[in-house]
């Protein structure tokens, strides 16, 4: 048996999850370019961790189909045991009068961020621009995705917040992650959906600037 692959099909079940919020087995195997009978092997082994669940869903005809969502366990794995420390800090500063020290860091630390997306993005054409901030926000752990819509408006969604524990303490944070984005593009930048207020992904919509 080869334990790295099966830890790795399994992640990405997990992660599919985690994206989609709820998924059938059909849809997992087709996503996952693998058979049913794959796919049923690893749910069970992660039903029995925990980390999934499964719900029950009648239809009109023919038979009631499973469906599968994550667990709190299983949302879990997407903290860190690091962001969990953050956030306990985070805490304490708090409570000790230490708020505005706290702000102070996140806005230092996003200010640098800012600079770092600045220089890669800038010399980027705008299409080009949006593609690398996916690829870049994909890469820190926000399972990031990019979509278009009408109008020159485009949606980046962010399925995995690792900032959610300081977030869900600090609310600016979410007010910094929109203000990093319209300073690193240079755009006009709207939050419409965020984790930290029960949502199941981060939304932000990206309109193009007139000059682009």
């Amino acid at each position: 048996m080869d334990i790295d692959n099966e830890r790795s099909t399994r992640t990405r079940i997990l992660s599919l999850l985690k994206r989609e919020k709820q998924m059938s087995m059909s849809q997992i195997s087709s996503r996952l370019g693998i058979t049913k009978m794959a796919v049923f092997k690893h749910i069970s082994g992660l039903e029995s961790s925990g980390l999934i669940e499964r719900s029950t869903v009648k239809r009109h005809v023919g038979r009631p189909t499973s469906i599968f969502r994550l667990t709190d366990s299983g949302r879990d794995r997407f903290v860190s045991s690091y962001a969990g420390m953050m956030k306990d800090l985070v805490s304490f500063l708090v409570e000790n009068d230490q708020r505005d020290l706290v702000l102070q860091f996140l806005k230092e630390r996003y200010s640098a961020i800012m600079e770092r997306y600045e220089q890669e993005l800038r010399p980027l054409s705008w299409e080009k621009r949006l593609d690398a901030l996916t690829a870049m926000r994909d890469r820190e752990g926000y399972m990031a995705e990019l979509k278009s819509t009408p109008g020159g408006v485009h949606e980046l969604i962010e399925f995995n917040c690792p900032v959610y524990q300081i977030a869900s303490i600090m609310g600016e944070a979410c007010d910094l992650e929109n203000s990093l984005f319209r300073g690193a593009l240079g755009a006009t930048v709207q939050s419409t959906h965020r984790q930290v207020t029960g949502e199941s992904y981060c939304r932000f919509l990206i309109h193009r600037p007139d000059r682009e």
